[in-house]
């Protein structure tokens, strides 16, 4: 089922926002963690809840080039307000992009780098919360990261939510120059023009080519929400990746006048980015929280 839902999100499944006061409304604790691969993450916990009374987590991975609390603080408010209504959550910083002006923007990660961090991640929610049922959210190419995730790990997560997502993970430097796809190849590195300057490595451009992560979605039977702007330069994949999948249900939202980042950084902000929040927590409750949800 492919539903294209504008400007004000209504899902049946999901439940009012009034409906959600029912958990705790207090602040969340944050812990900050270095993980088995060395690894840097944020773990947000329910205040009033133990790791084995949580009956919810939810992994963050963020985009291409950015870091645990993306643009905007976004993820680290979506922590926030997850928690509020007792869901776990951990925002992790991908090898080889987070370190960002610490490295002078070098990229040297690689998809199946990305994948790997995704799996730690994962790995480590499932061993600290034994009781609970797990979510994924993925930003832009972390969209892409969460569904091979999702795609080897199909029984373990039961919700996935989308957000500008990336489909194919080779079509990541389609807008290259020949000149400049001939200096990765031969100096082993070349720096793109992006909001600031990225200096790519070869590993880093070829490592995000020749994954086929739709195929593998087929024994995925969770809940998928994917929403994108109406403005946003990359070409949507929905139809792709519904159609791959064996979710149940399957719901996108674009959202008129929005940009690839939700415009988090204008001024007046138009308020998009905290329509996504509210629509991920949403969903992430009535699918990991409910009853009704499945497994």
């Amino acid at each position: 089922m492919f539903l294209k839902l504008i400007a004000n999100l209504t899902l049946g499944v999901v439940l009012t926002f009034a409906a959600l006061s029912i958990f705790a409304q207090t602040l969340s604790g944050e812990l900050r963690l270095v993980l088995a691969n060395e690894m840097i993450a944020t773990e947000t916990l329910p205040s009033n809840l133990t790791r084995a009374e949580t009956k919810a987590a939810v992994l963050l991975v963020h985009g291409w080039a950015g870091q645990m609390d993306e643009v905007g603080d976004i993820y680290k408010q979506l922590a926030a307000q997850l928690a509020k209504q007792g869901i776990a959550s951990l925002r992790i910083n991908i090898r080889g992009e987070s370190e960002r002006e610490a490295s002078n923007f070098l990229m040297t990660s690689t998809f199946e780098s990305r994948v790997t961090d995704a799996q730690t991640g994962l790995d480590y929610l499932q061993t600290n919360y034994a009781n609970a049922k797990f979510g994924v959210v993925g930003f832009s190419l972390g969209g892409a990261t969460a569904l091979k995730l999702i795609g080897d790990n199909p029984l373990a997560l039961n919700s996935l939510v989308l957000w500008s997502t990336v489909g194919d993970p080779g079509t990541m430097f389609k807008d290259l120059t020949a000149e400049q796809k001939q200096q990765v190849m031969q100096d082993d590195r070349v720096t793109l023009q992006r909001w600031v300057d990225v200096t790519i490595t070869k590993e880093h451009y070829l490592g995000y080519k020749g994954y086929n992560i739709f195929t593998p979605l087929t024994a995925y039977r969770g809940a998928i929400l994917s929403i994108r702007g109406s403005e946003d330069y990359l070409v949507p994949a929905e139809r792709e990746i519904f159609a791959a999948a064996s979710a149940t249900p399957e719901f996108s939202w674009t959202i008129e006048g929005a940009d690839h980042i939700l415009n988090v950084y204008d001024q007046p902000n138009p308020g998009y980015g905290e329509q996504v929040v509210q629509a991920t927590v949403k969903f992430m409750v009535s699918h990991l929280l409910s009853n009704k949800s499945q497994r």
